[in-house]
């Protein structure tokens, strides 16, 4: 378990809920190539807004980013200015991100996340390997989260240990349950988790500026040569995973052309000063040593400052934050199937919303991937093939963004790219530069990964046949 998170990252103020409130995507050459409207019994609620955009951007990243990755990211450079170097670059690749998909969540609010762009910049098939992707990924994520967190509850409740499995099941039926209530109960839980765990991480890392200095290494303690750096890189971007999380729910936000790009950009923004604070708190208190052979850092700073009592509040936290993660994935799991059902590319069911404004056939769905691959143990199996599904459609999206600038200049666009296209490319080359350094570094993954897409194809060819007959 030890290196399980290493890979595992113009438009009007319409308020009433409908999703053809924006006039220029009436226009028909627009909705030609753009993924069908929902029908009345297909139709979301708006009932979201900027608290809930920023609590799942930050509560889907640092939920888990914070406990594991400060370890594994200095284990790997060896050295406390690389580590922070390390951490500042991969902040700067996931604001270029945000700064590029700000621009899409704003210019078509819809369900499905990267889906959606995929589908009006490069057509059906593309979007349907990138949602394809999007939902296993999730899903595996969602189960592994699960798992991490059951270790935490066996540490704090000992008579839980050796039931993690269990735990990770009930944790997963229960906010499926909650999310099965209502939007209303599904974003108040992501709220709360995000607000609990901030308010610890601020205390904890104040506190942590009062215990004395550590002494500074005298030699570099990590790797060396570009597989440390990948390594490193790994950690880095997945920590960071999950700052894209509000495009998800854009059509469920009352002003997404306001929402989203604040919720993205300013969500980034406070994960970017988390990490920093957090790892130079952990520098300061911790020698370096031990920071790299530390399972959770910020358990052996808060034993520091307050005892064993201490460390059992750190694990509460890690409990806390991982089920804002998971309650986050499931969300967006089941908003990816919702649209693929709306669009006829999965059976229509999973496009029932719920009058509280829950699609309950598609979180149905998601759960139930969810508990399969944590009953059957293959989540850790697809652990390694996650990082690359992740940086693939961030690529997608960047590259959709760049296409649609050109070939479809007359859509709305209520946020532009800061810089474009100089800002977009450096983002999308930032992926291209990842995903071609993991498959010179683990070609079998590579290839795994390029099976789970090939996956897509032939459900992809049924739904066709189907329909033409």
């Amino acid at each position: 378990m030890q290196r399980l998170f290493r890979r595992a990252a113009g438009l009007s103020n319409c308020r009433a809920g409908a999703y053809f409130c924006f006039p220029p995507l009436l226009n028909p050459a627009v909705l030609a190539s753009t993924p069908a409207a929902p029908a009345r019994s297909s139709r979301l609620l708006r009932l979201l807004g900027l608290g809930f955009g920023l609590a799942v951007v930050v509560g889907g990243t640092t939920g888990t980013g914070v406990l594991r990755s400060p370890r594994e990211v200095a284990e790997a450079v060896g050295s406390p200015s690389g580590v922070l170097l390390v951490w500042l670059a991969g902040g700067l690749y996931a604001l270029l991100g945000a700064n590029a998909i700000a621009e899409l969540g704003a210019m078509l609010p819809q369900a499905g996340g990267w889906y959606g762009y995929a589908h009006r910049a490069f057509g059906e098939f593309v979007a349907v390997v990138v949602a394809w992707g999007d939902w296993v990924s999730s899903c595996v994520t969602g189960a592994l989260v699960a798992l991490m967190m059951s270790t935490y509850v066996a540490l704090l409740v000992p008579a839980l240990a050796g039931h993690e499995r269990t735990v990770a099941l009930a944790s997963v039926a229960g906010l499926g349950l909650i999310q099965w209530r209502g939007l209303r109960e599904a974003s108040r839980a992501q709220e709360i988790t995000a607000l609990l765990v901030a308010g610890a991480l601020l205390v904890l890392l104040a506190g942590s500026w009062w215990l004395p200095a550590a002494p500074a290494p005298t030699k570099a303690l990590g790797g060396t040569g570009i597989g440390s750096l990948v390594v490193a890189f790994q950690a880095v971007i997945f920590a960071y995973d999950g700052w894209y999380a509000a495009i998800y729910f854009a059509e469920e936000d009352h002003d997404p052309a306001r929402a989203v790009p604040r919720s993205m950009l300013g969500g980034v923004g406070l994960v970017i000063l988390t990490y920093a604070l957090l790892n130079a708190a952990l520098l300061h208190a911790l020698p370096f040593a031990e920071l790299t052979s530390a399972e959770l850092p910020l358990a052996e700073v808060a034993d520091r400052l307050l005892g064993p009592w201490g460390r059992r509040a750190m694990l509460a936290v890690a409990v806390l934050g991982h089920l804002g993660v998971l309650n986050s994935v499931l969300l967006m799991a089941t908003r990816v199937l919702f649209a693929l059902g709306r669009d006829k590319l999965l059976p229509q069911p999973l496009a029932r919303v719920h009058t509280a404004g829950t699609p309950r056939p598609a979180l149905l769905v998601a759960v139930a991937l969810t508990v399969l691959l944590l009953a059957t143990g293959t989540a850790e199996q697809l652990l390694a093939v996650t990082s690359i599904l992740f940086v693939s459609y961030y690529a997608v999206g960047f590259a959709a963004v760049l296409w649609l600038r050109r070939t479809a200049p007359e859509l709305p666009r209520p946020y532009r790219t800061w810089g474009f296209p100089v800002t977009t490319w450096l983002a999308l080359l930032g992926s291209a530069a990842f995903l071609v350094s993991n498959a010179v570094a683990e070609p079998a993954n590579t290839l795994l990964a390029a099976g789970l897409v090939a996956g897509s194809y032939p459900v992809w060819r049924l739904v066709k046949r189907r329909e033409a007959a």
